[in-house]
């Protein structure tokens, strides 16, 4: 989509700038992402724009830090995939030659996935049959013996 608005849709960079060349990602982090994620505890402004404040900055532990492009790739195919979206629709996004990359190094599951997957699986298992009886008493030896002492 956003190839199609650039007016470029079958080749050349995904993000170019006004000129065609392909947008400097190190400046796109320091221009755009990090002001955005590094912000006041207290105020709420960017670090940058924190100057004539009357407190100390302190960063809002509250907002993520930025990890760097590759953690960005991860959370965008983990996150797409917690929302159901499918693995080629993933690989696409992220532009994969295969789905099997996508999948194995990209599509990560959170400790809430499992538990609610193990709930999922919980609730489609059959009541299991009642309880045997111990006929052979395996199971409390020590109460056998005494038994055997009561006799």
């Amino acid at each position: 989509m956003h190839r199609l608005r650039s007016g470029n849709f079958k080749t050349g960079p995904i993000f170019a700038k006004g000129t065609g060349n392909p947008l400097a990602l190190g400046s796109l982090v320091n221009r755009v992402i990090l002001p955005a994620l590094n912000r006041c505890e207290v105020c709420g402004k960017s670090e940058s724009d924190h100057g004539k404040a009357n407190h100390l900055y302190k960063r809002d532990d509250n907002i993520p830090q930025w990890h760097g492009w590759p953690a960005a790739r991860w959370g965008l195919g983990s996150n797409l995939y917690r929302l159901g979206v499918p693995d080629m629709v993933i690989q696409r996004i992220l532009r994969h030659a295969n789905v099997s990359t996508t999948a194995t190094y990209y599509i990560k599951t959170a400790s809430d996935d499992v538990k609610h997957a193990m709930e999922k699986l919980e609730s489609n298992i059959p009541q299991a049959a009642p309880a045997v009886r111990d006929t052979y008493r395996t199971l409390e030896p020590e109460k056998q013996a005494r038994d055997r002492t009561l006799q």
